[in-house]
């Protein structure tokens, strides 16, 4: 865990890690482990293949990154300081090195252009198919939530609170710079994008509303009275991105509350003390949210109140993605869960080590890394 004034959480205990692929051939495991429970008549999700991103050594540090899909393509940074390029068979098509490790996302834009960040600042424009880096750029700080896109540019924000609009070409158009301080995780929020608004949320408790051509504020609210943690079961801090419902915006803050304000000006609208640590799903007029404490929930986007609640895990939950018209969440003790449209439990997969990331949906299922280095394809 790092901050933007300084704290790195140590890896949890090592786990030995399985059937993982060497030399970026994917592998097949044979049988994997699956729950029973309220499982009953589903089909248990499954790995289809496997490989190793990070080709990571014992007690280094662990492998934070998350792949960017275009097509069938699927690129991803590791911590063996490489942008590895695969097909949807896992397959290896590329590696392209990089001057340090990589635990950002990656936004692929087209074939041609993947754009994504190292652990020192460096932001990287990538042609996935020629293999090659077309262009790099030195940040402030490191980028630990992904690229988003604007048109035909991208907006990045950094762990220093800035936020950055490029062009394609690696062009700064301009650049936002908020008040340094608080507390950040290995991953962090990304701005979200609508219409000609930017909203973001910043570790120092801080809300904006930018325009899109200009970076110019319009509106700013503090939703942190305190950023300060003597321990770490005290932090408060956001992870999750910021996420739109019609003309509502809706924030959450890590071991601290869900709040939903008027994306007009800001006002706050309602406030639960929901632990997220990643980003909700939005469908329709309810919000779809895995806690800190292990519950899946969907919220009334109008009023905050429960719809319904189901206790999956004893773990921190990541996700939901919706994939094949069935949500997917997973654990940092290694679980994935496809659930039903009501939050229960459809099927469960044993995986080796932490997933501290949300799934990601690609045709025909999901992609999910663990801590060890692992990019696993579950269908």
């Amino acid at each position: 865990m790092i901050s933007s004034g300084a704290i790195r959480r140590r890896s949890s205990p090592l786990w030995i890690v399985c059937a993982l692929a060497l030399a970026g051939c994917a592998t097949t495991p044979e049988a994997p482990a699956s729950g029973s429970g309220d499982d009953q008549g589903s089909t248990a999700p499954q790995v289809a293949w496997v490989v190793d991103v990070d080709q990571r050594h014992p007690m280094s540090p662990p492998g934070t990154s998350q792949p960017g899909i275009f097509g069938n393509r699927v690129v991803i940074g590791g911590r063996d300081r490489r942008v590895h390029v695969y097909d949807l068979h896992g397959n290896e098509l590329r590696r392209i090195a990089l001057e340090a490790p990589c635990e950002s996302e990656a936004l692929v834009m087209n074939q041609h252009l993947a754009v994504l960040g190292d652990v020192n600042g460096t932001l990287y424009g990538i042609d996935p198919q020629a293999g090659r880096i077309l262009w790099r750029k030195r940040l402030s700080s490191l980028l630990l939530g992904h690229p988003v896109r604007l048109d035909d540019d991208f907006l990045i924000q950094t762990a220093s609170n800035e936020i950055y609009r490029f062009s394609s070409t690696g062009e700064k158009s301009w650049s936002f710079a908020g008040p340094a301080g608080g507390l950040m995780m290995h991953q962090g929020p990304s701005p979200r994008v609508s219409g000609d608004a930017v909203y973001a949320v910043l570790t120092n408790g801080d809300v904006v509303s930018l325009q899109a051509d200009s970076g110019d504020l319009v509106w700013r609210l503090q939703l942190l009275l305190d950023t300060s943690a003597v321990v770490l079961s005290e932090m408060k801090t956001p992870v999750a991105d910021p996420v739109l419902a019609g003309n509502t915006l809706i924030v959450s803050f890590y071991q601290g509350d869900v709040i939903a304000l008027s994306a007009k000006d800001g006002q706050q609208l309602w406030r639960r003390h929901i632990s997220l640590k990643s980003t909700p799903l939005v469908e329709g007029d309810r919000l779809v949210a895995t806690t800190s404490g292990g519950a899946v929930l969907a919220l009334d986007v109008r009023s905050g109140e429960t719809l319904w609640q189901q206790k999956l895990s004893t773990g921190e939950l990541v996700g939901p993605v919706l994939s094949e018209g069935e949500l997917f969440a997973a654990d940092d003790r290694g679980h994935v869960y496809a659930l039903r449209p009501d939050g229960r439990r459809s099927g469960k997969l044993d995986l080796p080590g932490r997933l501290d990331r949300a799934p990601v949906a690609v045709v025909g299922g999901i992609l999910i890394r663990n801590h060890l280095g692992g990019l696993y394809l579950i269908r």
